[in-house]
């Protein structure tokens, strides 16, 4: 065979070579063009739920902060220099204990001076009334009530010299230390001064309350008595409580730009609690209303329609569903009251529609995987969401009994 022949029979290979390569990429973006044209289609799952009797609750939402129960700032009553400072934070105390005090010197020397007085203004009173001038009189009596009140400061300010826990507790702030002086301008700590009022601060490390805020909408519902639920912030069981105050003046907050109006309601908790802290949040849902041997059906399964009515979809006793009107009452979020269209016993279906994801391919027949690594083929379910045959996360179904503590809907 010639050079020349040769030539011409590596080109046809080259030319052969290429053609092939061509109709595979085509083959290839054919392929990615139908996976990507194929739409993806909503994951549909029906299940049965069965209407029942239980006892319904209604209830207010609300959030807050865990307070203790008792709080009392201690002060001393003058000034004078700390000679004594017996607790420290977090020290156990009883009613009656001597926290700390100051010098009584300089206080009782003052309340000498206030007798003294109080003692002359007596005589005074007692020459005018021998003059028997009713304007001397009336004089001499408002001296005297006026020394009378100083004593009874100074008499105040001295016993105020020892500071005593007035009820059981714990010491949650001690802002004084020994060699202090009260009274006077600036500072704190050991051998320095002092002109806080504060000195020693005592609560109750085991009796709470929770203080929230109530909208103008649910405030009216709310009355002194009432039994509440209140989860403190990182607990997984909620605590009983009682409402013991309900505010009738409205605060005004900012958030987000706006502000929010609300009543305060304070919640005591019924129990001591030794494994809280005062500051820390609290969600609370006071029962406003329960009623017992009331029938209720899965919310999910109701249907509102624009026209303000609602439906379900009963079973029959053939296996399939009819569109039934029925008439709701209360709802507790999770189930709602079915006055009139249901009976106890009756079957509804729930229909849970679960909208594609967008960035999941659908070609099954290709085997196509999302950018997760997902397989259109498995039915793209994902954690907590309805797969194909499944029920969804936390959807209720068959028979609901039992208390419900939802918020009122």
């Amino acid at each position: 065979m010639s050079t020349h022949q040769r030539g011409r029979k590596h080109l046809r290979a080259i030319i052969a070579a290429i053609a092939v390569v061509g109709l595979g990429a085509g083959a290839y973006l054919g392929m990615r063009s139908s996976a990507a044209a194929t739409p993806a289609t909503p994951a549909v799952t029906t299940f049965d739920a069965t209407a029942s009797r239980t006892t319904l609750t209604t209830s207010v939402a609300a959030s807050g902060t865990m307070q203790p129960a008792q709080e009392s700032t201690l002060s001393f009553g003058g000034p004078g220099t700390v000679t004594t400072v017996n607790v420290a934070v977090g020290d156990k105390v009883t009613a009656g204990q001597p926290l700390a005090a100051i010098d009584p010197t300089d206080l009782q020397s003052a309340v000498d001076a206030a007798q003294a007085s109080v003692d002359a203004a007596q005589a005074d009173l007692k020459t005018a009334k021998s003059t028997g001038t009713d304007a001397a009189i009336a004089s001499a009596r408002s001296t005297l009530k006026a020394k009378q009140n100083a004593l009874d400061q100074a008499n105040t300010a001295l016993a105020a010299a020892t500071l005593t826990a007035p009820f059981d507790g714990t010491v949650a702030a001690v802002n004084v230390a020994v060699g202090d002086k009260i009274g006077s301008s600036s500072g704190t700590g050991s051998g320095g001064s002092t002109s806080s009022p504060a000195a020693i601060t005592i609560i109750t490390a085991d009796r709470y309350t929770v203080s929230v805020g109530v909208g103008s909408a649910d405030i009216g519902k709310i009355t002194k008595g009432m039994h509440a639920k209140v989860t403190p912030a990182g607990a997984t069981q909620a605590l009983d409580g009682t409402v013991t105050g309900v505010g009738v003046v409205a605060t005004t907050g900012a958030s987000a730009g706006s502000s929010t109006t609300s009543f305060p309601v304070t919640i005591t908790l019924d129990q001591p609690q030794t494994d809280l802290y005062a500051g820390i949040g609290a969600s609370a849902q006071i029962i406003t209303a329960t009623r017992d041997n009331v029938l209720v059906v899965s919310s999910q399964a109701i249907t509102r329609n624009p026209d303000g009515t609602a439906t379900v979809q009963k079973k029959q006793p053939d296996g399939t569903y009819v569109t039934t009107p029925v008439t709701t009452g209360d709802s507790n979020g999770g189930q709602t009251e079915i006055t009139a269209g249901l009976a106890d016993g009756d079957t509804v279906q729930i229909t849970i529609v679960r909208a594609p994801n967008p960035a999941t391919s659908t070609n099954a027949r290709s085997g196509a995987s999302d950018p997760g690594g997902m397989s259109a083929g498995s039915g793209g379910a994902r954690p907590g969401t309805v797969g194909s045959g499944g029920k969804p996360s936390g959807a209720q179904s068959g028979q609901f009994s039992g208390t419900s503590n939802g918020q009122e809907g």
